[in-house]
């Protein structure tokens, strides 16, 4: 597939723009650049045409040593949020840090739909309140291409309390249900998952914001997916509901070879064990998982559900309930769970 994007501007009109820009942009300190989706495939295009990068670069020790306990207790400043400059704003993002499993680092954009003028967020210490976490901030100083590791969404009235969608490590994103609750995870995309050869998990590299206005309770965002076998340009558009989050996605991907498994719009949870398990529960808590089911609409139009168990070797569904479907470009839904009494 072939994919042109113009790029550039010129004119007294773009400097004024482009300097208005640079006012309103909050965090953002790169230089401008042209943005848009077209602009998003061409690069997964040519991306796709060039050998992979490679695996994440090491960080440095006093965040590649964290432990769980202390990555956790890295807060990003809530003062220092991506639309923190937006006044009776609806929607507010924050960043996490790079440490401890979280390797990747990730590039974040400000995104002005309006000028298609993309701005970078370099990482920064003063971002982040470090608290109890014995980081060594003196390694972190000239390190603005540290990036970050994902990010979140918070909607008021919890504005720097409680977040509602998070994209955190390698290609994974989820959103809460009406009792603020995370449970089934979906992934931009799943490659090998079950065959001879080690599952490959592609990442998300960058991530672009477009700028919201102040009561809106909409926002897109772009990302671009990278992975040893393939490239995605992928364009989210987040529905912060009262009482769900729906995310509206459209991804183009451009293999850089053959793939033998290609998991299109893939959900990932964590089971070990539930209430039919009970063996595998030798703890005092009756019940340990995200889900403990799986319901499922079949190509034959029945809806069925079956719990999940702890099996040693994958299962499938039996090939005449699979539904048959050929895929070039993919634009699917992903609709968070909402709680059923």
């Amino acid at each position: 597939m072939a994919v042109a994007a113009v790029c550039g501007t010129s004119g007294v009109a773009s400097l004024f723009s482009q300097a208005a820009f640079a006012e309103d942009a909050g965090i953002a300190d790169g230089q401008t650049r042209r943005f848009d989706y077209a602009v998003l495939q061409a690069m997964a295009h040519d991306l796709a045409r060039q050998p992979w990068g490679g695996a994440p670069r090491d960080l440095p020790p006093t965040l590649a040593n964290l432990t769980p306990q202390a990555y956790n207790s890295i807060q990003y400043d809530a003062n220092h949020s991506l639309w923190n400059n937006i006044e009776e704003r609806k929607l507010d993002i924050q960043f996490f840090h790079v440490g401890m499993g979280f390797r990747r680092r990730v590039r974040m954009f400000s995104l002005d739909a309006s000028t298609q003028q993309a701005r970078e967020i370099h990482f920064r210490p003063e971002l982040f309140k470090y608290n109890d976490a014995g980081v060594d901030t003196r390694q972190l100083e000239g390190q603005s291409d540290l990036g970050f590791a994902g990010f979140r969404v918070f909607k008021a009235p919890e504005l720097a309390r409680r977040d509602i969608v998070a994209f955190l490590g390698a290609s994974y994103f989820r959103a809460v249900d009406n009792t603020y609750q995370y449970g089934l995870s979906a992934r931009g995309l799943a490659v090998d998952t079950f065959t001879d050869t080690p599952e490959e998990f592609p990442d998300f590299t960058s991530f672009w914001f477009e700028t919201v206005k102040g009561d809106a309770t909409v926002f897109t965002v772009y990302a671009l997916l990278d992975s040893p076998s393939i490239t995605g340009a992928y364009k989210f558009t987040i529905h912060c509901q009262d009482t769900q989050v729906i995310m509206d996605v459209e991804n183009h991907l451009y293999a850089r070879k053959d793939i033998k498994q290609l998991g299109i719009a893939p959900m990932t949870s964590m089971f070990s064990c539930g209430n039919n398990e009970r063996r595998m529960c030798d703890t005092i808590h009756p019940q340990i998982h995200d889900s403990d089911r799986l319901s499922m609409w079949l190509g034959n139009g029945e809806w069925v559900c079956r719990p999940l168990n702890n099996r040693r070797s994958c299962s499938s569904m039996p090939s005449r309930t699979r539904t048959r479907a050929a895929l070039v470009c993919c634009s699917w839904t992903v609709i968070s769970p909402t709680t059923r009494m």
